[in-house]
């Protein structure tokens, strides 16, 4: 830092806090996801929108600082255009971080948000410094012509905004002792950060909606920077929760942390004189908070006295010089002790000494050519090794991943035969495009579905079903696609975040933000920003969870928009809920309908649907039922949609009547529905299958909707006795809930008026098919008497040449006794021959007479 004077040995300090932290890693823990887990077991989660980073000078900063690093962000990408990421993959940047080539900077100090080099951005004079090859060397000349050499660049900016081409929306998590940063998008931890690193956080002067922090980060060279981390969130509101989180934590983590090495403190030590003597001092004439930051946090809090150059401006700077030259001379002391080594508050801590852990320089010798190119070669070679093994490392885990999600117990188990059927179908050319046979894709899907092509017949039976739409239904408002969603932030994410575990004993799932949490939290937001009135809704995080478990994430989004809008789910999680309580009503119907006794019962313990069936409509039976049942439900969910689900709850309720009725009591019925209903065997959700495949249900839905709409109308009749607010109220009211039937109506109205004129389409088709029918046969009607008049015109030709014949429906016969005897030898049966009209050699024949031989006759042999 500029203006300090601090020990060369001092640096050494976070080196070794770093080392001790590794190796405590390493040894205390078995693997990173682990670890990561539960660090983040307990840490509170909010959606933030990554802006970028901004080199500073200072661990502390002005108010206006985030203001300030959003200007330079604006300024950088409208001078550079859309800047590059700092790192990417490939074999240049893979041979760059393998050879670890030093990078030319230009020293200087720089000031808050300023740039160090040129870059985005850059406002400072003077040509930055970039790699030069040495053109003495042929091999660095070849390889920067087929670009494996580094390539000619600026030095790391001090202004780094994220690029706005990518997904910049990052999960910003704030745990015991860390603070993490997750993108859901790479599903990686982006950045990670102790509170021993972190100096400073502050929320924006005019962008309220921003926030970021000031942290420690070493640098190549093993020297220390400062580096600001600014983030944008979606209001005001969420960044003062981020902000008094974060407070807290902090409180809280020092507070533990105290406690805790109490035990560890060494009485002999400097350092533990310095703290009684901070103690003894405390209140008299030191400031207080500035007493307490230097004990607690020195690494973050480290000021020095630059040989009275600089004169303090008020008691509190004066204090903490004092302080810090206090600090300065008790750990000089503590390193000479040499039998104790200090820990990142500044405590020594007995058993560990310091000198075993320094950092040694490398000592650098100069390459000549030969070693280099070896040096390249070798690069090179495992460069393509290290890119072979990534790509067959993802295939493995790809197969891995497609294992663990369909890792659930099928209970229609797939026949070879039916397992064909379905791979003809899938692979059919130009599928969407294809209408298939309604009975053969129907009894497909009752024989059952192969589980690892369950996903792709999802997706099959959605597209038969747009095939046969008469008309296409509303699509939403927002049409953007999934990716671009991605990059949104959404007001739904404290509701999205908590139910990131519907399947929580699925190994899928059951990782802490692990891929299936993110993916689903992806999905679920991605919704959310596509479907603003409906926006989250509790139960949709099981229906995605199913979809995810049978696809990708993008397949997903476009299946659970499929569901939504074309089966008719998204009804059912409007804010009202109108569409689940004519649900209700209508399962309710159906009780007293198909099982009377069964009605009768549970009315009698004031049992309604709502208090066990809620659920299944909202999950689609995936909350409290096996995934095997669960994915058979989907199968005939996609083939006959929403109706599929009062089936199932109706032969799930009526094949467990008679346990049912064996309770007395509203606990012990709702408890044996949600708990011992659920845990079906093998056979029986099979036969509930069956039954549903036999169902047919539509015509007493409708009809109960009706008989719902109707009871409401007369339920809504005001009471004289209502005053006139509440009268307004409920009329407001009412007239809400006729807007939305209005719009139900209307909207299938329009379904209506287009089946319509679907259907008086295909009538004019026919009649014009007729007309040409009609034509036609009028043309063969004529052609017809042309022929009859020429058989005719033949029959008089044939009796003037003494022939006789007779007419039979238009041909003619010849007599009989007219044969001759060469025909009746072998030819003829003696009972007359019928004789074409357009067969010339058997006339010829036929009319051969000795008496009268005819013209045509041919000669006899």
């Amino acid at each position: 830092m500029e203006g300090s004077s601090i020990p060369p040995s001092l640096l050494q300090v976070p080196e070794i806090i770093s080392t001790l932290r590794q190796a405590g890693k390493k040894d205390c823990t078995p693997s990173a996801s682990s670890a990561f887990g539960a660090a983040t077991m307990f840490a509170k989660r909010f959606e933030v929108l990554f802006c970028g980073r901004v080199t500073v000078a200072h661990k502390k900063a002005p108010p206006a600082l985030i203001d300030e690093c959003i200007e330079k962000f604006s300024q950088s990408v409208g001078a550079g255009g859309d800047p590059k990421p700092d790192s990417g993959g490939g074999l240049v940047d893979g041979l760059r971080r393998a050879l670890a080539l030093p990078t030319l900077t230009r020293n200087g100090g720089t000031g808050d948000g300023e740039v160090r080099g040129g870059g985005y951005g850059a406002s400072s004079g003077g040509r930055p410094v970039v790699f030069k090859p040495d053109p003495s060397f042929p091999c660095l000349r070849a390889l920067d012509e087929n670009g494996l050499s580094p390539e000619p660049h600026t030095h790391t900016a001090g202004v780094q905004p994220t690029s706005l081409q990518e997904n910049r929306t990052m999960l910003f998590m704030v745990g015991r002792s860390q603070v993490f940063l997750v993108s859901p998008d790479t599903k990686t931890v982006a950045i990670e950060k102790s509170f021993r690193e972190i100096s400073f956080c502050s929320q924006g002067i005019h962008h309220v909606d921003h926030f970021g922090f000031i942290c420690r980060e070493t640098v190549e060279g093993g020297s220390c920077t400062f580096v600001c981390y600014v983030f944008q969130c979606t209001d005001e509101s969420l960044v003062d929760e981020i902000m008094l989180t974060l407070k807290q934590a902090f409180s809280v983590a020092a507070l533990q942390q105290s406690v805790r090495t109490r035990s560890q403190q060494c009485d002999s030590c400097p350092m533990q004189q310095l703290h009684r003597l901070c103690e003894r001092i405390e209140g008299r004439k030191l400031v207080l908070p500035a007493v307490s930051n230097t004990l607690l946090c020195p690494q973050s809090h480290t000021f020095s006295f630059n040989g009275g150059k600089a004169s303090p401006k008020s008691d509190q700077e004066e204090n903490e010089l004092v302080m810090g030259s206090l600090r300065s001379l008790y750990e000089q002391k503590q390193r000479n002790r040499g039998d104790c080594s200090l820990d990142g508050r500044g405590v020594s801590v007995c058993g560990v000494g310091d000198g075993s852990l320094g950092v040694v320089p490398e000592e650098r010798k100069k390459r000549g050519r030969a070693e280099l190119r070896q040096l390249w070669r070798k690069a090179i070679l495992q460069q393509t090794l290290l890119l072979r093994m990534e790509r067959e490392n993802n295939k493995i885990q790809a197969s891995e991943s497609k294992r663990q999600r369909l890792d659930y117990e099928e209970i229609t188990p797939c026949l070879k035969d039916v397992t064909l059927v379905w791979e003809s179908m899938l692979g059919t050319q130009a599928r969407s495009k294809v209408k298939f046979n309604t009975d053969t894709v129907h009894s497909a899907v009752e024989q059952g579905v192969p589980r690892q092509y369950r996903g792709e017949v999802w997706k099959f039976l959605s597209e038969q079903f747009v095939l046969r739409q008469p008309v296409p239904v509303r699509s939403p408002s927002d049409n953007r696609p999934y990716k671009e969603l991605l990059k949104q932030l959404t007001s739904q994410q404290h509701a999205i975040l908590i139910d990131l575990g519907p399947f929580r004993h699925h190994p899928y799932f059951q990782a802490q933000l692990g891929s299936g949490q993110l993916s689903l939290y992806n999905l679920l937001k991605a919704y959310s920003l596509l479907d603003p009135e409906v926006g989250y809704c509790q139960g949709l995080s099981f229906v995605a969870g199913v979809l995810l478990l049978h696809m990708g994430e993008e397949e997903a989004f476009n299946m659970l928009q499929f569901l939504m809008y074309h089966m008719g789910l998204r009804k059912q999680y409007r804010p009202d809920m109108m569409i689940l309580q004519i649900q209700m009503y209508q399962l309710s119907r159906l009780l007293h309908d198909y099982h009377r006794d069964l009605y009768v019962h549970l009315e009698q313990h004031e049992i309604g649907p709502s208090l066990y069936a809620a659920p299944w409509f909202l999950t689609a039976f995936a909350s409290h039922f096996p995934l095997g049942f669960v994915a058979r439900v989907f199968d005939m969910l996609f083939l006959q949609g929403s109706e599929v689900i009062f089936k199932v709850s109706l032969s799930l309720l009526g094949s467990h009547k008679p346990l049912i009725l064996q309770h007395d009591s509203l606990e012990s019925i709702v408890d044996f529905i949600k708990t011992t209903l659920p845990n079906l065997g093998l056979v029986q959700m099979e036969k509930t299958i069956n039954q549903v495949c036999e169902m047919d249900l539509s015509n007493q839905l409708q009809a109960y909707e009706v008989e719902y709409h109707v009871l409401q109308d007369e339920l809504c009749d005001t009471p004289a006795h209502l005053n006139q607010s509440q009268r307004t109220a409920q009329l407001e009211r009412t007239n809400q809930s006729l807007r939305q039937q209005n719009l139900d109506l209307l909207e299938e109205l329009q379904v209506s008026q287009a089946r319509v004129c679907r259907l008086e389409g295909q009538v004019e088709g026919l009649a014009q098919s007729e007309a040409l029918l009609r034509e036609r046969v009028f043309d063969l009607e004529e052609e017809r008497n042309g022929l009859r008049n020429a058989v005719t015109h033949l029959h008089t030709l044939l009796t003037a040449l003494g022939i006789h014949t007779h007419t039979t429906h238009g041909d003619f016969n010849l007599d009989p006794h007219t044969h001759s005897a060469a025909d009746t030898d072998g030819q003829r049966d003696g009972q007359g021959v019928d004789v074409p009209t357009r067969e010339g050699p058997r006339l010829g024949q036929a009319m051969s007479s000795p008496l009268l031989p005819h013209p045509l006759a041919l000669p006899e042999h």
